[in-house]
Parts: structure tokens; C-alpha cells; sequence
């Protein structure tokens, strides 16, 4: 039997493939081991270092790199015009003040409005609205608000509010003595201090010194005192001369028009005229006063009285973009302390005796010499068309139907006072204090008493006292010497 299974074994080796796959005949006890396959070759690792060194390298440039410039291109969020108001001005104001430098101000997310704002007083709206407003600027105000009604009925902007602003922020582009040309633009141009985070909030440049002419800081422009990244938001060409300028009180008003529209919403009421005015700058009293402003030219300038007016009062805006959200100019506004007249025509409010005397700071912020030229008259908003040259005095408005053509029903307005003395051209040299005290002069001495006068009536000693007394015959004297008196004298 052994031997049948060798002989058997030896068949199947010599079989087909096919066979070799069959059990062996061999026992399982006697089954030769299976070759284990040999383990590959063990490979050393080595450590790879330059992920290390990259990142390293990566920290440090993190960490000294110089912190990035500040540019007018917001990222896709901050350019969000669907999100709320509230939202997107607090990321771009963090945005825009980014780099700031420890202990500067900076701008901050929309003020917690107070329910109820006092107003200013009548003496101080008095005041800033007596010097009137140019024709050539209350002819844009009101152009913007034409130009708002037709592009957003909802709005329903007054040009007054604008008037309001533009009083505040450059006394209505005469900062400093400024001249508003017939076109709109102002000379010298109207250019803020510099936002470097000290009494105004830090913003660095982002227009390049483009309108400004500062690579450093942003500054405040023009007219209604646009920040040059939110001007570039609302940037519009009021005028039609194919260039948006807000340093030109055309452009600068339907700007401010649609900056008012989009913050405040329906401005027809007062709740939309002061959420859009403190938007525009962040300030409880700058909104009280612009308010109070509006309120005044409203009731006092009848525009049922002015001239047509002049310009584009149709079509439609761009929506914003960019910075849309940001304050549109930056606090406190420097207008407000400016009493500069126009030289040129004048609308002044009926019921606001007009200023005569003019004077204000510079465009740079220094004293201005008082501009001559104050104007009266009964009526100075019938001169034309609101692009009325810089001619002769102007004149206030006149009663509810009056104009400078006399028409009848004219109420006449008050003469106005007499213009102030010209301030001296050379200012007079201070007085110098010595540092050492002047000597005290001694006390003249006392002049010596005057003789008395020497009697007219002859005197005789009187025996009784020794004193001289005047000579009376038969009293203090005698001829008789049966007396003790004394001998008259001769003459007595």
C-alpha cells in the first residue's frame, strides 16, 4: 500500500497544471512547513525638516511685516448693501480707523440715539443763519432735493435739511472767505484738517491725496465736507459737466442728498431726518443744530418767491458702494463758528434781520481778515438765476409776494445796522511789561505856607492879651491916655 501511493505521488508531479492543485497524499503530520515570505527591507526614515522651517519662517513674517495701507476696495461683506445701516457702519468704521495709533479717537459704530434731542436756541440759530445763503448754493440744495424726489419719491428730502448742513459744515462754501463761483466750485478749495486720530477721528489716507492732497491722512472736502472714502461711495455729478467733484456744491448737495435718503429713510419725518443727520456726523448738538437750521430757512426763505431753478431735476442714481455705511463728514463741524458774508447774491430769511459784518477762520483753520461788503436791500433773491454773479450788494428776501421789482404786497424788511469799523490792516504791537519793576519818584516836598496878607485897618496890641487887634478909637484905643489903653494910631 505504500508503495501504490509513492507511485501514485509520482503521477500527479507529472500531470497537468490543472492537477498540481490537488491535495497531497502525504499525511497532514508528514505535510513539509510552508515557506514564510521573507519581510521587505526595513527603511529608515528620515525626519523632514523644512515643513519646520516654513513655518517658522511664515511667523516671522507675520510678525514683522509692515501693517497694510488703507485703500478704497472693502472686502465683499463690507460692500453688502443689504446689510442693516447699524451693521455696516460698525465694520467699516472698524475698517477705515484700522491702524489707528494707541490713545488716537477713532470712529465708532452709530451713536445710541436720544429720543428727544434739544433743540438749539433761537439766539444761536439766529446767528448762524443771518448772514444768509449764496444763490448759487441754495440753487443746488434745492436742485438735489428735485433730483431726489424724482429719483426716490419714498425719501422726500426738503432742500432745507441740505441748507442745514451746509451752513454747519463751511457756512455754505465761504469757510474762511472762501468765494462760491457761479459753477458751484469754491476759491480757495475747502479742505479740513487732517483725521490723524487728535480732535477728529483716525482715518489714514484712502484716496492717495487725490482730493485732499494728503497721502497720509484723509481730510474732510468740499463744500458739504465729504471724508474722500465715503464721497467715493455717493460720488455723483450734480452739474452734468462730466466729472464728479465734491469740492463743487453741485455735486457735493445731490451726494449729501442721496447719503440723507439712504441713512434717514423717509425724512418726511422727524425721526428719518435725525437718524439720517447723525449718520452723516456723529454728534447729539450737530444734529440739534442743523435741525433747528432747517427749520429756520424753511419757514423764513418761501420758495413760492425764488427763481426757477437751475439744473438736472430728473433721473435716477447709483446705488453706493464701497464705504456707504461711514460717516460722510467727520466732527465737529468747523462752519459753525464762520460769519463770512457773500459777495455775491444773497437770500437772506424774512423774518432774520441780515448781517452786515462778516469775518471767520481760514480754509486752514488761522484767523481771516473781516470781509467787507455786506448787503441790504428788500429782496436779493430776484437778481436771476441762481448762478448770479459776484456783482454788487445782494439783498434779504422781502414780505410773502415781494421781489426787488417791487410788486405790490411787499412786506419792506428792516434796515440793517450800520457796518462795523474796518478792523486795522497792521495789527498794533503788544504792550511789553518790564520784567524790573519802575522806581517809585520821591514825594515833591510841601510848599511853604503864604504870608498873610498884611492888615488894612491899623492894629494896636490890646493890654489885656497881648494880641494884635484892629485900632477902633474909644474901644481898643485912646488919644486921651486917661485910659489904659493904647494911643491910637494915626489914620484911625
Amino acid at each position: 500500500m505504500r508503495r501504490s501511493m509513492v507511485l501514485a505521488f509520482d503521477r500527479t508531479e507529472q500531470g497537468s497544471d490543472a492537477q498540481q492543485d490537488r491535495p497531497t497524499p502525504y499525511p497532514r503530520a508528514q505535510r513539509p512547513a510552508a515557506a514564510e515570505p521573507a519581510p521587505p527591507p526595513r527603511r529608515v526614515r528620515r525626519r523632514r525638516r523644512w515643513p519646520v522651517a516654513l513655518a517658522a519662517a511664515a511667523a516671522l513674517g507675520a510678525v514683522f511685516a509692515p501693517p497694510p495701507e488703507h485703500h478704497l476696495d472693502p472686502v465683499a461683506q463690507l460692500n453688502d448693501a443689504s446689510l442693516p445701516w447699524d451693521v455696516a457702519a460698525r465694520q467699516q468704521n472698524q475698517q477705515l480707523s484700522a491702524g489707528a495709533p494707541v490713545g488716537a479717537l477713532t470712529l465708532t459704530a452709530m451713536p445710541v440715539q436720544v429720543a428727544q434731542t434739544q433743540q438749539a436756541g433761537p439766539p444761536e440759530i439766529t446767528g448762524l443763519a443771518s448772514n444768509g445763503i449764496p444763490n448759487v448754493a441754495l440753487n443746488a440744495y434745492r436742485v438735489a432735493a428735485a433730483r431726489m424726489a424724482n429719483a426716490d419719491p419714498s425719501c422726500g428730502i426738503d432742500w432745507s435739511l441740505l441748507a442745514g448742513i451746509g451752513r454747519i459744515e463751511s457756512n455754505h462754501g465761504r469757510f474762511g472767505g472762501a468765494t462760491l463761483n457761479p459753477d458751484g466750485s469754491t476759491t480757495p478749495k475747502i479742505i479740513g484738517p487732517p483725521l490723524d486720530g487728535g480732535q477728529f477721528a483716525y482715518i489714514g489716507d484712502t484716496d492717495g491725496g487725490t482730493w485732499d492732497g494728503d497721502t497720509r491722512y484723509d481730510r474732510a472736502v468740499g463744500p458739504m465736507q465729504f471724508i474722500p472714502s465715503t464721497w467715493r461711495a455717493y460720488a455723483v455729478d450734480g452739474d452734468g459737466n462730466g466729472t464728479t467733484d465734491p469740492t463743487n456744491i453741485n455735486d457735493a448737495a445731490l451726494g449729501a442728498a442721496h447719503y440723507l435718503c439712504v441713512a434717514g429713510g423717509d425724512l418726511r419725518t422727524s425721526a428719518g431726518q435725525h437718524r439720517a443727520v447723525m449718520a452723516y456726523n456723529h454728534s447729539d448738538s450737530y444734529v440739534a443744530e442743523v435741525l433747528a437750521l432747517a427749520a429756520a430757512y424753511a419757514s423764513g426763505i418761501p420758495v413760492a418767491d425764488l427763481p426757477p431753478l437751475v439744473g438736472n431735476t430728473s433721473g435716477g442714481l447709483p446705488a453706493p458702494s464701497g464705504y456707504w455705511a461711514a460717516p460722510a463728514a467727520p466732527g465737529p463741524a468747523m462752519g459753525a463758528r464762520d460769519t463770512t458774508t457773500s459777495s455775491g447774491d444773497t437770500t437772506y430769511s424774512q423774518n432774520i434781520q441780515p448781517a452786515t459784518a462778516s469775518g471767520g477762520s481760514s480754509p486752514n483753520g488761522s484767523a481771516a481778515p473781516a470781509a467787507s461788503g455786506g448787503s441790504s436791500g428788500t429782496s436779493g433773491s430776484s437778481s436771476g438765476s441762481a448762478g448770479g454773479s459776484g456783482g454788487g450788494g445782494s439783498t434779504p428776501v422781502g414780505g410773502s409776494g415781494g421781489s426787488s421789482g417791487g410788486s405790490s404786497g411787499s412786506a419792506p424788511a428792516p434796515a440793517p445796522a450800520a457796518p462795523a469799523a474796518p478792523a486795522p490792516s497792521v495789527p498794533l504791537p503788544p504792550v511789553q511789561v518790564p520784567s524790573v519793576p519802575l522806581p517809585v519818584p520821591a514825594p515833591a516836598p510841601a510848599p511853604a505856607p503864604a504870608p498873610a496878607p498884611a492888615p488894612t485897618v491899623p492894629q494896636v496890641v490890646d493890654p489885656v492879651t497881648g494880641a494884635l487887634v484892629d485900632a477902633v478909637r474909644g474901644v481898643t484905643c485912646d488919644d486921651l491916655a486917661l485910659t489904659p489903653l493904647p494911643v491910637c494910631p494915626a489914620g484911625v
